[in-house]
C-alpha cells in the first residue's frame, strides 16, 4: 500500500500529468491548458448503482476552440497503474470510460449541450514482467482475415495508451532512455530502475537535481516520498531512509551515511532467512554458540565488521537463546551499528544484574 500510495502521489501533481502527456501525446500536448487541470473523483456508479473505482481522472481545457455555452472544449485524462499484466486491461478501461461518460452526462442539460468530451485512458505500467496484454480494439477481436481487422477497427475506439514505466521492455514501447531528461516522469521511471538500495539516494539527488526551486518542492517530496517507498520495498521493509529535509539541506552527507548502513535485498533476505531457519534451530538444539556465531555474521553483513566484532563480546554475556532471538530482531529494526550496540550493551547489562543478584 505505501509503495502504490506513493505512485499515485507523484501522478496527481499537475507538472507530472503535463509531462506524462507530453511523453504518449506529443503530437498535440501543445494544444491543452495545463492551468485549467482538475482533478476529478476516480469513482463511478453504474445504473444499477453499483460503485467502480479508477485510480486517477483529470479533465484539462484546450486553449482554443469555443463550445455552444462559450467555455473551451476539454479532454478527460483517465489514469490507471498496473504491477502486473491485465489481461483484461482493455475490457476494464472500456467500462471506466463509459461509466465517466456517463456520469459527465448526467451533469444536466448545460453539459448536455457541450457534448461528450474526448476521454484519453493512459495504463502506467511499472511491472517486472513484459507487457503482453493488448490496448488495441483490432488486436482484441477474433476476425478470420487482416483485411477485416483492418476496416473494422476504423470504427473501434483504441482500449488505452499504454506507458511502460518499470524495469520490463516491451516490444515497441518507447522507455526511458528514449524519453528527455527533464520530464518528471522520466525521473521517476528512472528512480525505480535503481535495483538495489544502495543506489536510490544518489538516484534520488541526481534526479531531484534536475527540477531545483521552490515550484517543484512538491514534486520532490513526491519523489522522495516514493525513493523511500521503493527502498522499504528493495531491504524488506528495512528503515533508515534519509529524511527529506536531510536531503534537502545537505544531500551528500546525508547520502555517506546511508551508505555506511546501507544493505541491499539480498542482504535483508539472507538476514531475514538465515534468522528464521538458524535461530528456530538453536531454540530446539540450544546451541548456544552457534547462535552467537550467527548474530554476529548477521550483524556484520548489516553493520560491517567494527560492530560485528564489539557485538560479540557483549553477546557472551546474555541469557542464552530467549536473549539472542531479542538481538536477532533488533538487527532488522535498528537503523545503525550504534543503536544496535546501545540497545544490546544494556540488555546485558541487566543480564549482569541478574545473574548478580
Amino acid at each position: 500500500m505505501e509503495h502504490d500510495a506513493a505512485h499515485k502521489h507523484i501522478y496527481h501533481l499537475p507538472t507530472v500529468v503535463a509531462d506524462l502527456l507530453r511523453l504518449v501525446a506529443p503530437d498535440w500536448v501543445g494544444q491543452l491548458d495545463f492551468a485549467n487541470l482538475e482533478d476529478r473523483s476516480p469513482e463511478f456508479l453504474d445504473d444499477a448503482h453499483r460503485k467502480s473505482i479508477g485510480d486517477l481522472v483529470f479533465s484539462v481545457r484546450l486553449r482554443r476552440g469555443r463550445l455552444p455555452t462559450g467555455e473551451r472544449p476539454y479532454v478527460l485524462i483517465l489514469l490507471e497503474f498496473q504491477s502486473n499484466v491485465d489481461l483484461r486491461m482493455a475490457k476494464r478501461v472500456r467500462k471506466y470510460t463509459k461509466l465517466l461518460l456517463d456520469r459527465v452526462s448526467r451533469k444536466g442539460a448545460r453539459r448536455r449541450r457541450e457534448g461528450q468530451p474526448w476521454v484519453l485512458p493512459i495504463v502506467v505500467y511499472n511491472g517486472s514482467r513484459p507487457w503482453s496484454a493488448s490496448g488495441q480494439a483490432s488486436d482484441l477481436m477474433l476476425l478470420p482475415s487482416k483485411e477485416m481487422r483492418r476496416d473494422l477497427a476504423l470504427h473501434q475506439p483504441q482500449a488505452y495508451r499504454l506507458l511502460v514505466a518499470g524495469g520490463a521492455l516491451t516490444s515497441g514501447a518507447p522507455t526511458a532512455e528514449d524519453w528527455p531528461l527533464h520530464n518528471r516522469v522520466s525521473a521517476t521511471v528512472r528512480l525505480q530502475q535503481a535495483n538495489r538500495a544502495r543506489e536510490l539516494a544518489p538516484r534520488y539527488l541526481e534526479e531531484a537535481k534536475r527540477f531545483p526551486g521552490v515550484a517543484d518542492r512538491a514534486f520532490r517530496q513526491a519523489l522522495h516520498a516514493w525513493a523511500k517507498a521503493l527502498w522499504s520495498d528493495r531491504t524488506g521493509g528495512g528503515r533508515g531512509f534519509p529524511g527529506f529535509d536531510d536531503l534537502e539541506q545537505d544531500g551528500e552527507e546525508a547520502m555517506t551515511s546511508l551508505m555506511h548502513a546501507n544493505w541491499d535485498r539480498n542482504d535483508a533476505e539472507l538476514c531475514s532467512e538465515a534468522k528464521k531457519q538458524g535461530l528456530r534451530q538453536g531454540r530446539v538444539q540450544g546451541r548456544v554458540e552457534e547462535g552467537v556465531r550467527l548474530i554476529s555474521h548477521l550483524a556484520a553483513l548489516k553493520f560491517g565488521p567494527r560492530t560485528s566484532e564489539r557485538l560479540s563480546s557483549l553477546l557472551n554475556g546474555l541469557n542464552g537463546r530467549e536473549d539472542l532471538d531479542r538481538v536477532g530482531d533488533w538487527i532488522i529494526e535498528c537503523d545503525s551499528g550504534e543503536d544496535l550496540l546501545k540497545r544490546v550493551s544494556a540488555l546485558e547489562a541487566k543480564a549482569g544484574d541478574g545473574n548478580g543478584g
